[in-house]
């Protein structure tokens, strides 16, 4: 009785030998990441992994500092002639777009004070009058290409020295925010996409403070809050060649180890 329970077991054996060695079977392999760990697949698939790190979705704040005059001068007087000063400057579009607010600073670093001083930026008075040494700020409502033009009035009766300011350290602070929306390009090869098992969006999620969106190929194919730590995302419609995957969110979200996977035969 032994001998017969010997010999079956060795012929079973060898008979799931047989179906694994030609084909009799499927059998499978684990992908050995650990988000993956519960997961099983052919064994004639290899994948391709597609790191792209931590997405961080969040409002970015800026500040930038522009001198546009170190020192000047402007003078009016009956013998001295009128000196004025004019400049031209240029917001870039982006500060423009983003803007929270611009501010135009100056120093009179000495005056006699025996006229008032002009300042017009883009025709538009914006101080005319008597001022003593000091610092002085305006907030502007700027545009993309401004003139900015200082004048003093004349001293009048005081016929022996004109009206004269000396102006330093004319200088434009912008503040600005703004949203940067992280892209990311990948390519697929010929070879991978016609042997394409099946493709994943995979990644942490950190925080969101509402929801946020993924678009895939100019396609949204997610806009939420996940419930979960670990999240996976089907990429239908993925493409020969290149492809382009991008997060958004009006509020603020973070996820972590952020990969593509993309699984294909042999």
């Amino acid at each position: 009785m032994d001998e017969l329970y010997a010999f079956l077991f060795a012929g079973l054996g060898i008979m799931l030998l047989l179906m694994v060695f030609f084909g009799g079977g499927i059998s499978y392999i684990t992908d050995p990441s650990a988000e993956y760990k519960n997961e099983t697949f052919p064994d004639n698939l290899e994948w391709k992994t597609i790191e792209l790190g931590t997405v961080s979705l969040r409002e970015q704040n800026g500040e930038k500092t522009e001198i546009l005059e170190k020192e000047f001068a402007v003078h009016k007087g009956l013998f001295a002639g009128n000196l004025g000063y004019s400049r031209r400057f240029k917001i870039d579009e982006f500060l423009i777009e983003n803007m929270d607010k611009t501010i135009l600073s100056f120093e009179v670093k000495n005056t006699n004070n025996y006229g008032s001083l002009s300042m017009k930026l883009n025709n538009e008075t914006l101080m005319n009058e008597n001022t003593i040494r000091g610092k002085y700020d305006f907030e502007l409502n700027s545009s993309e290409n401004n003139v900015i033009e200082f004048e003093t009035s004349s001293s009048g009766w005081k016929i022996w020295a004109p009206a004269v300011y000396l102006i330093s350290n004319l200088s434009l602070k912008t503040e600005y925010s703004f949203r940067e929306f992280p892209e990311y390009d990948f390519f697929v090869s010929k070879y991978i996409y016609n042997n394409q098992y099946k493709s994943e969006l995979v990644f942490d999620f950190m925080n969101a403070d509402r929801e946020f969106n993924i678009t895939f190929n100019n396609k949204t194919i997610y806009s939420d809050i996940p419930l979960s730590r670990v999240t996976k995302i089907n990429l239908e419609d993925i493409k020969k060649g290149s492809n382009k995957i991008r997060f958004s969110s009006d509020g603020e979200a973070t996820l972590e180890n952020v990969v593509i996977q993309i699984y294909y035969y042999r």
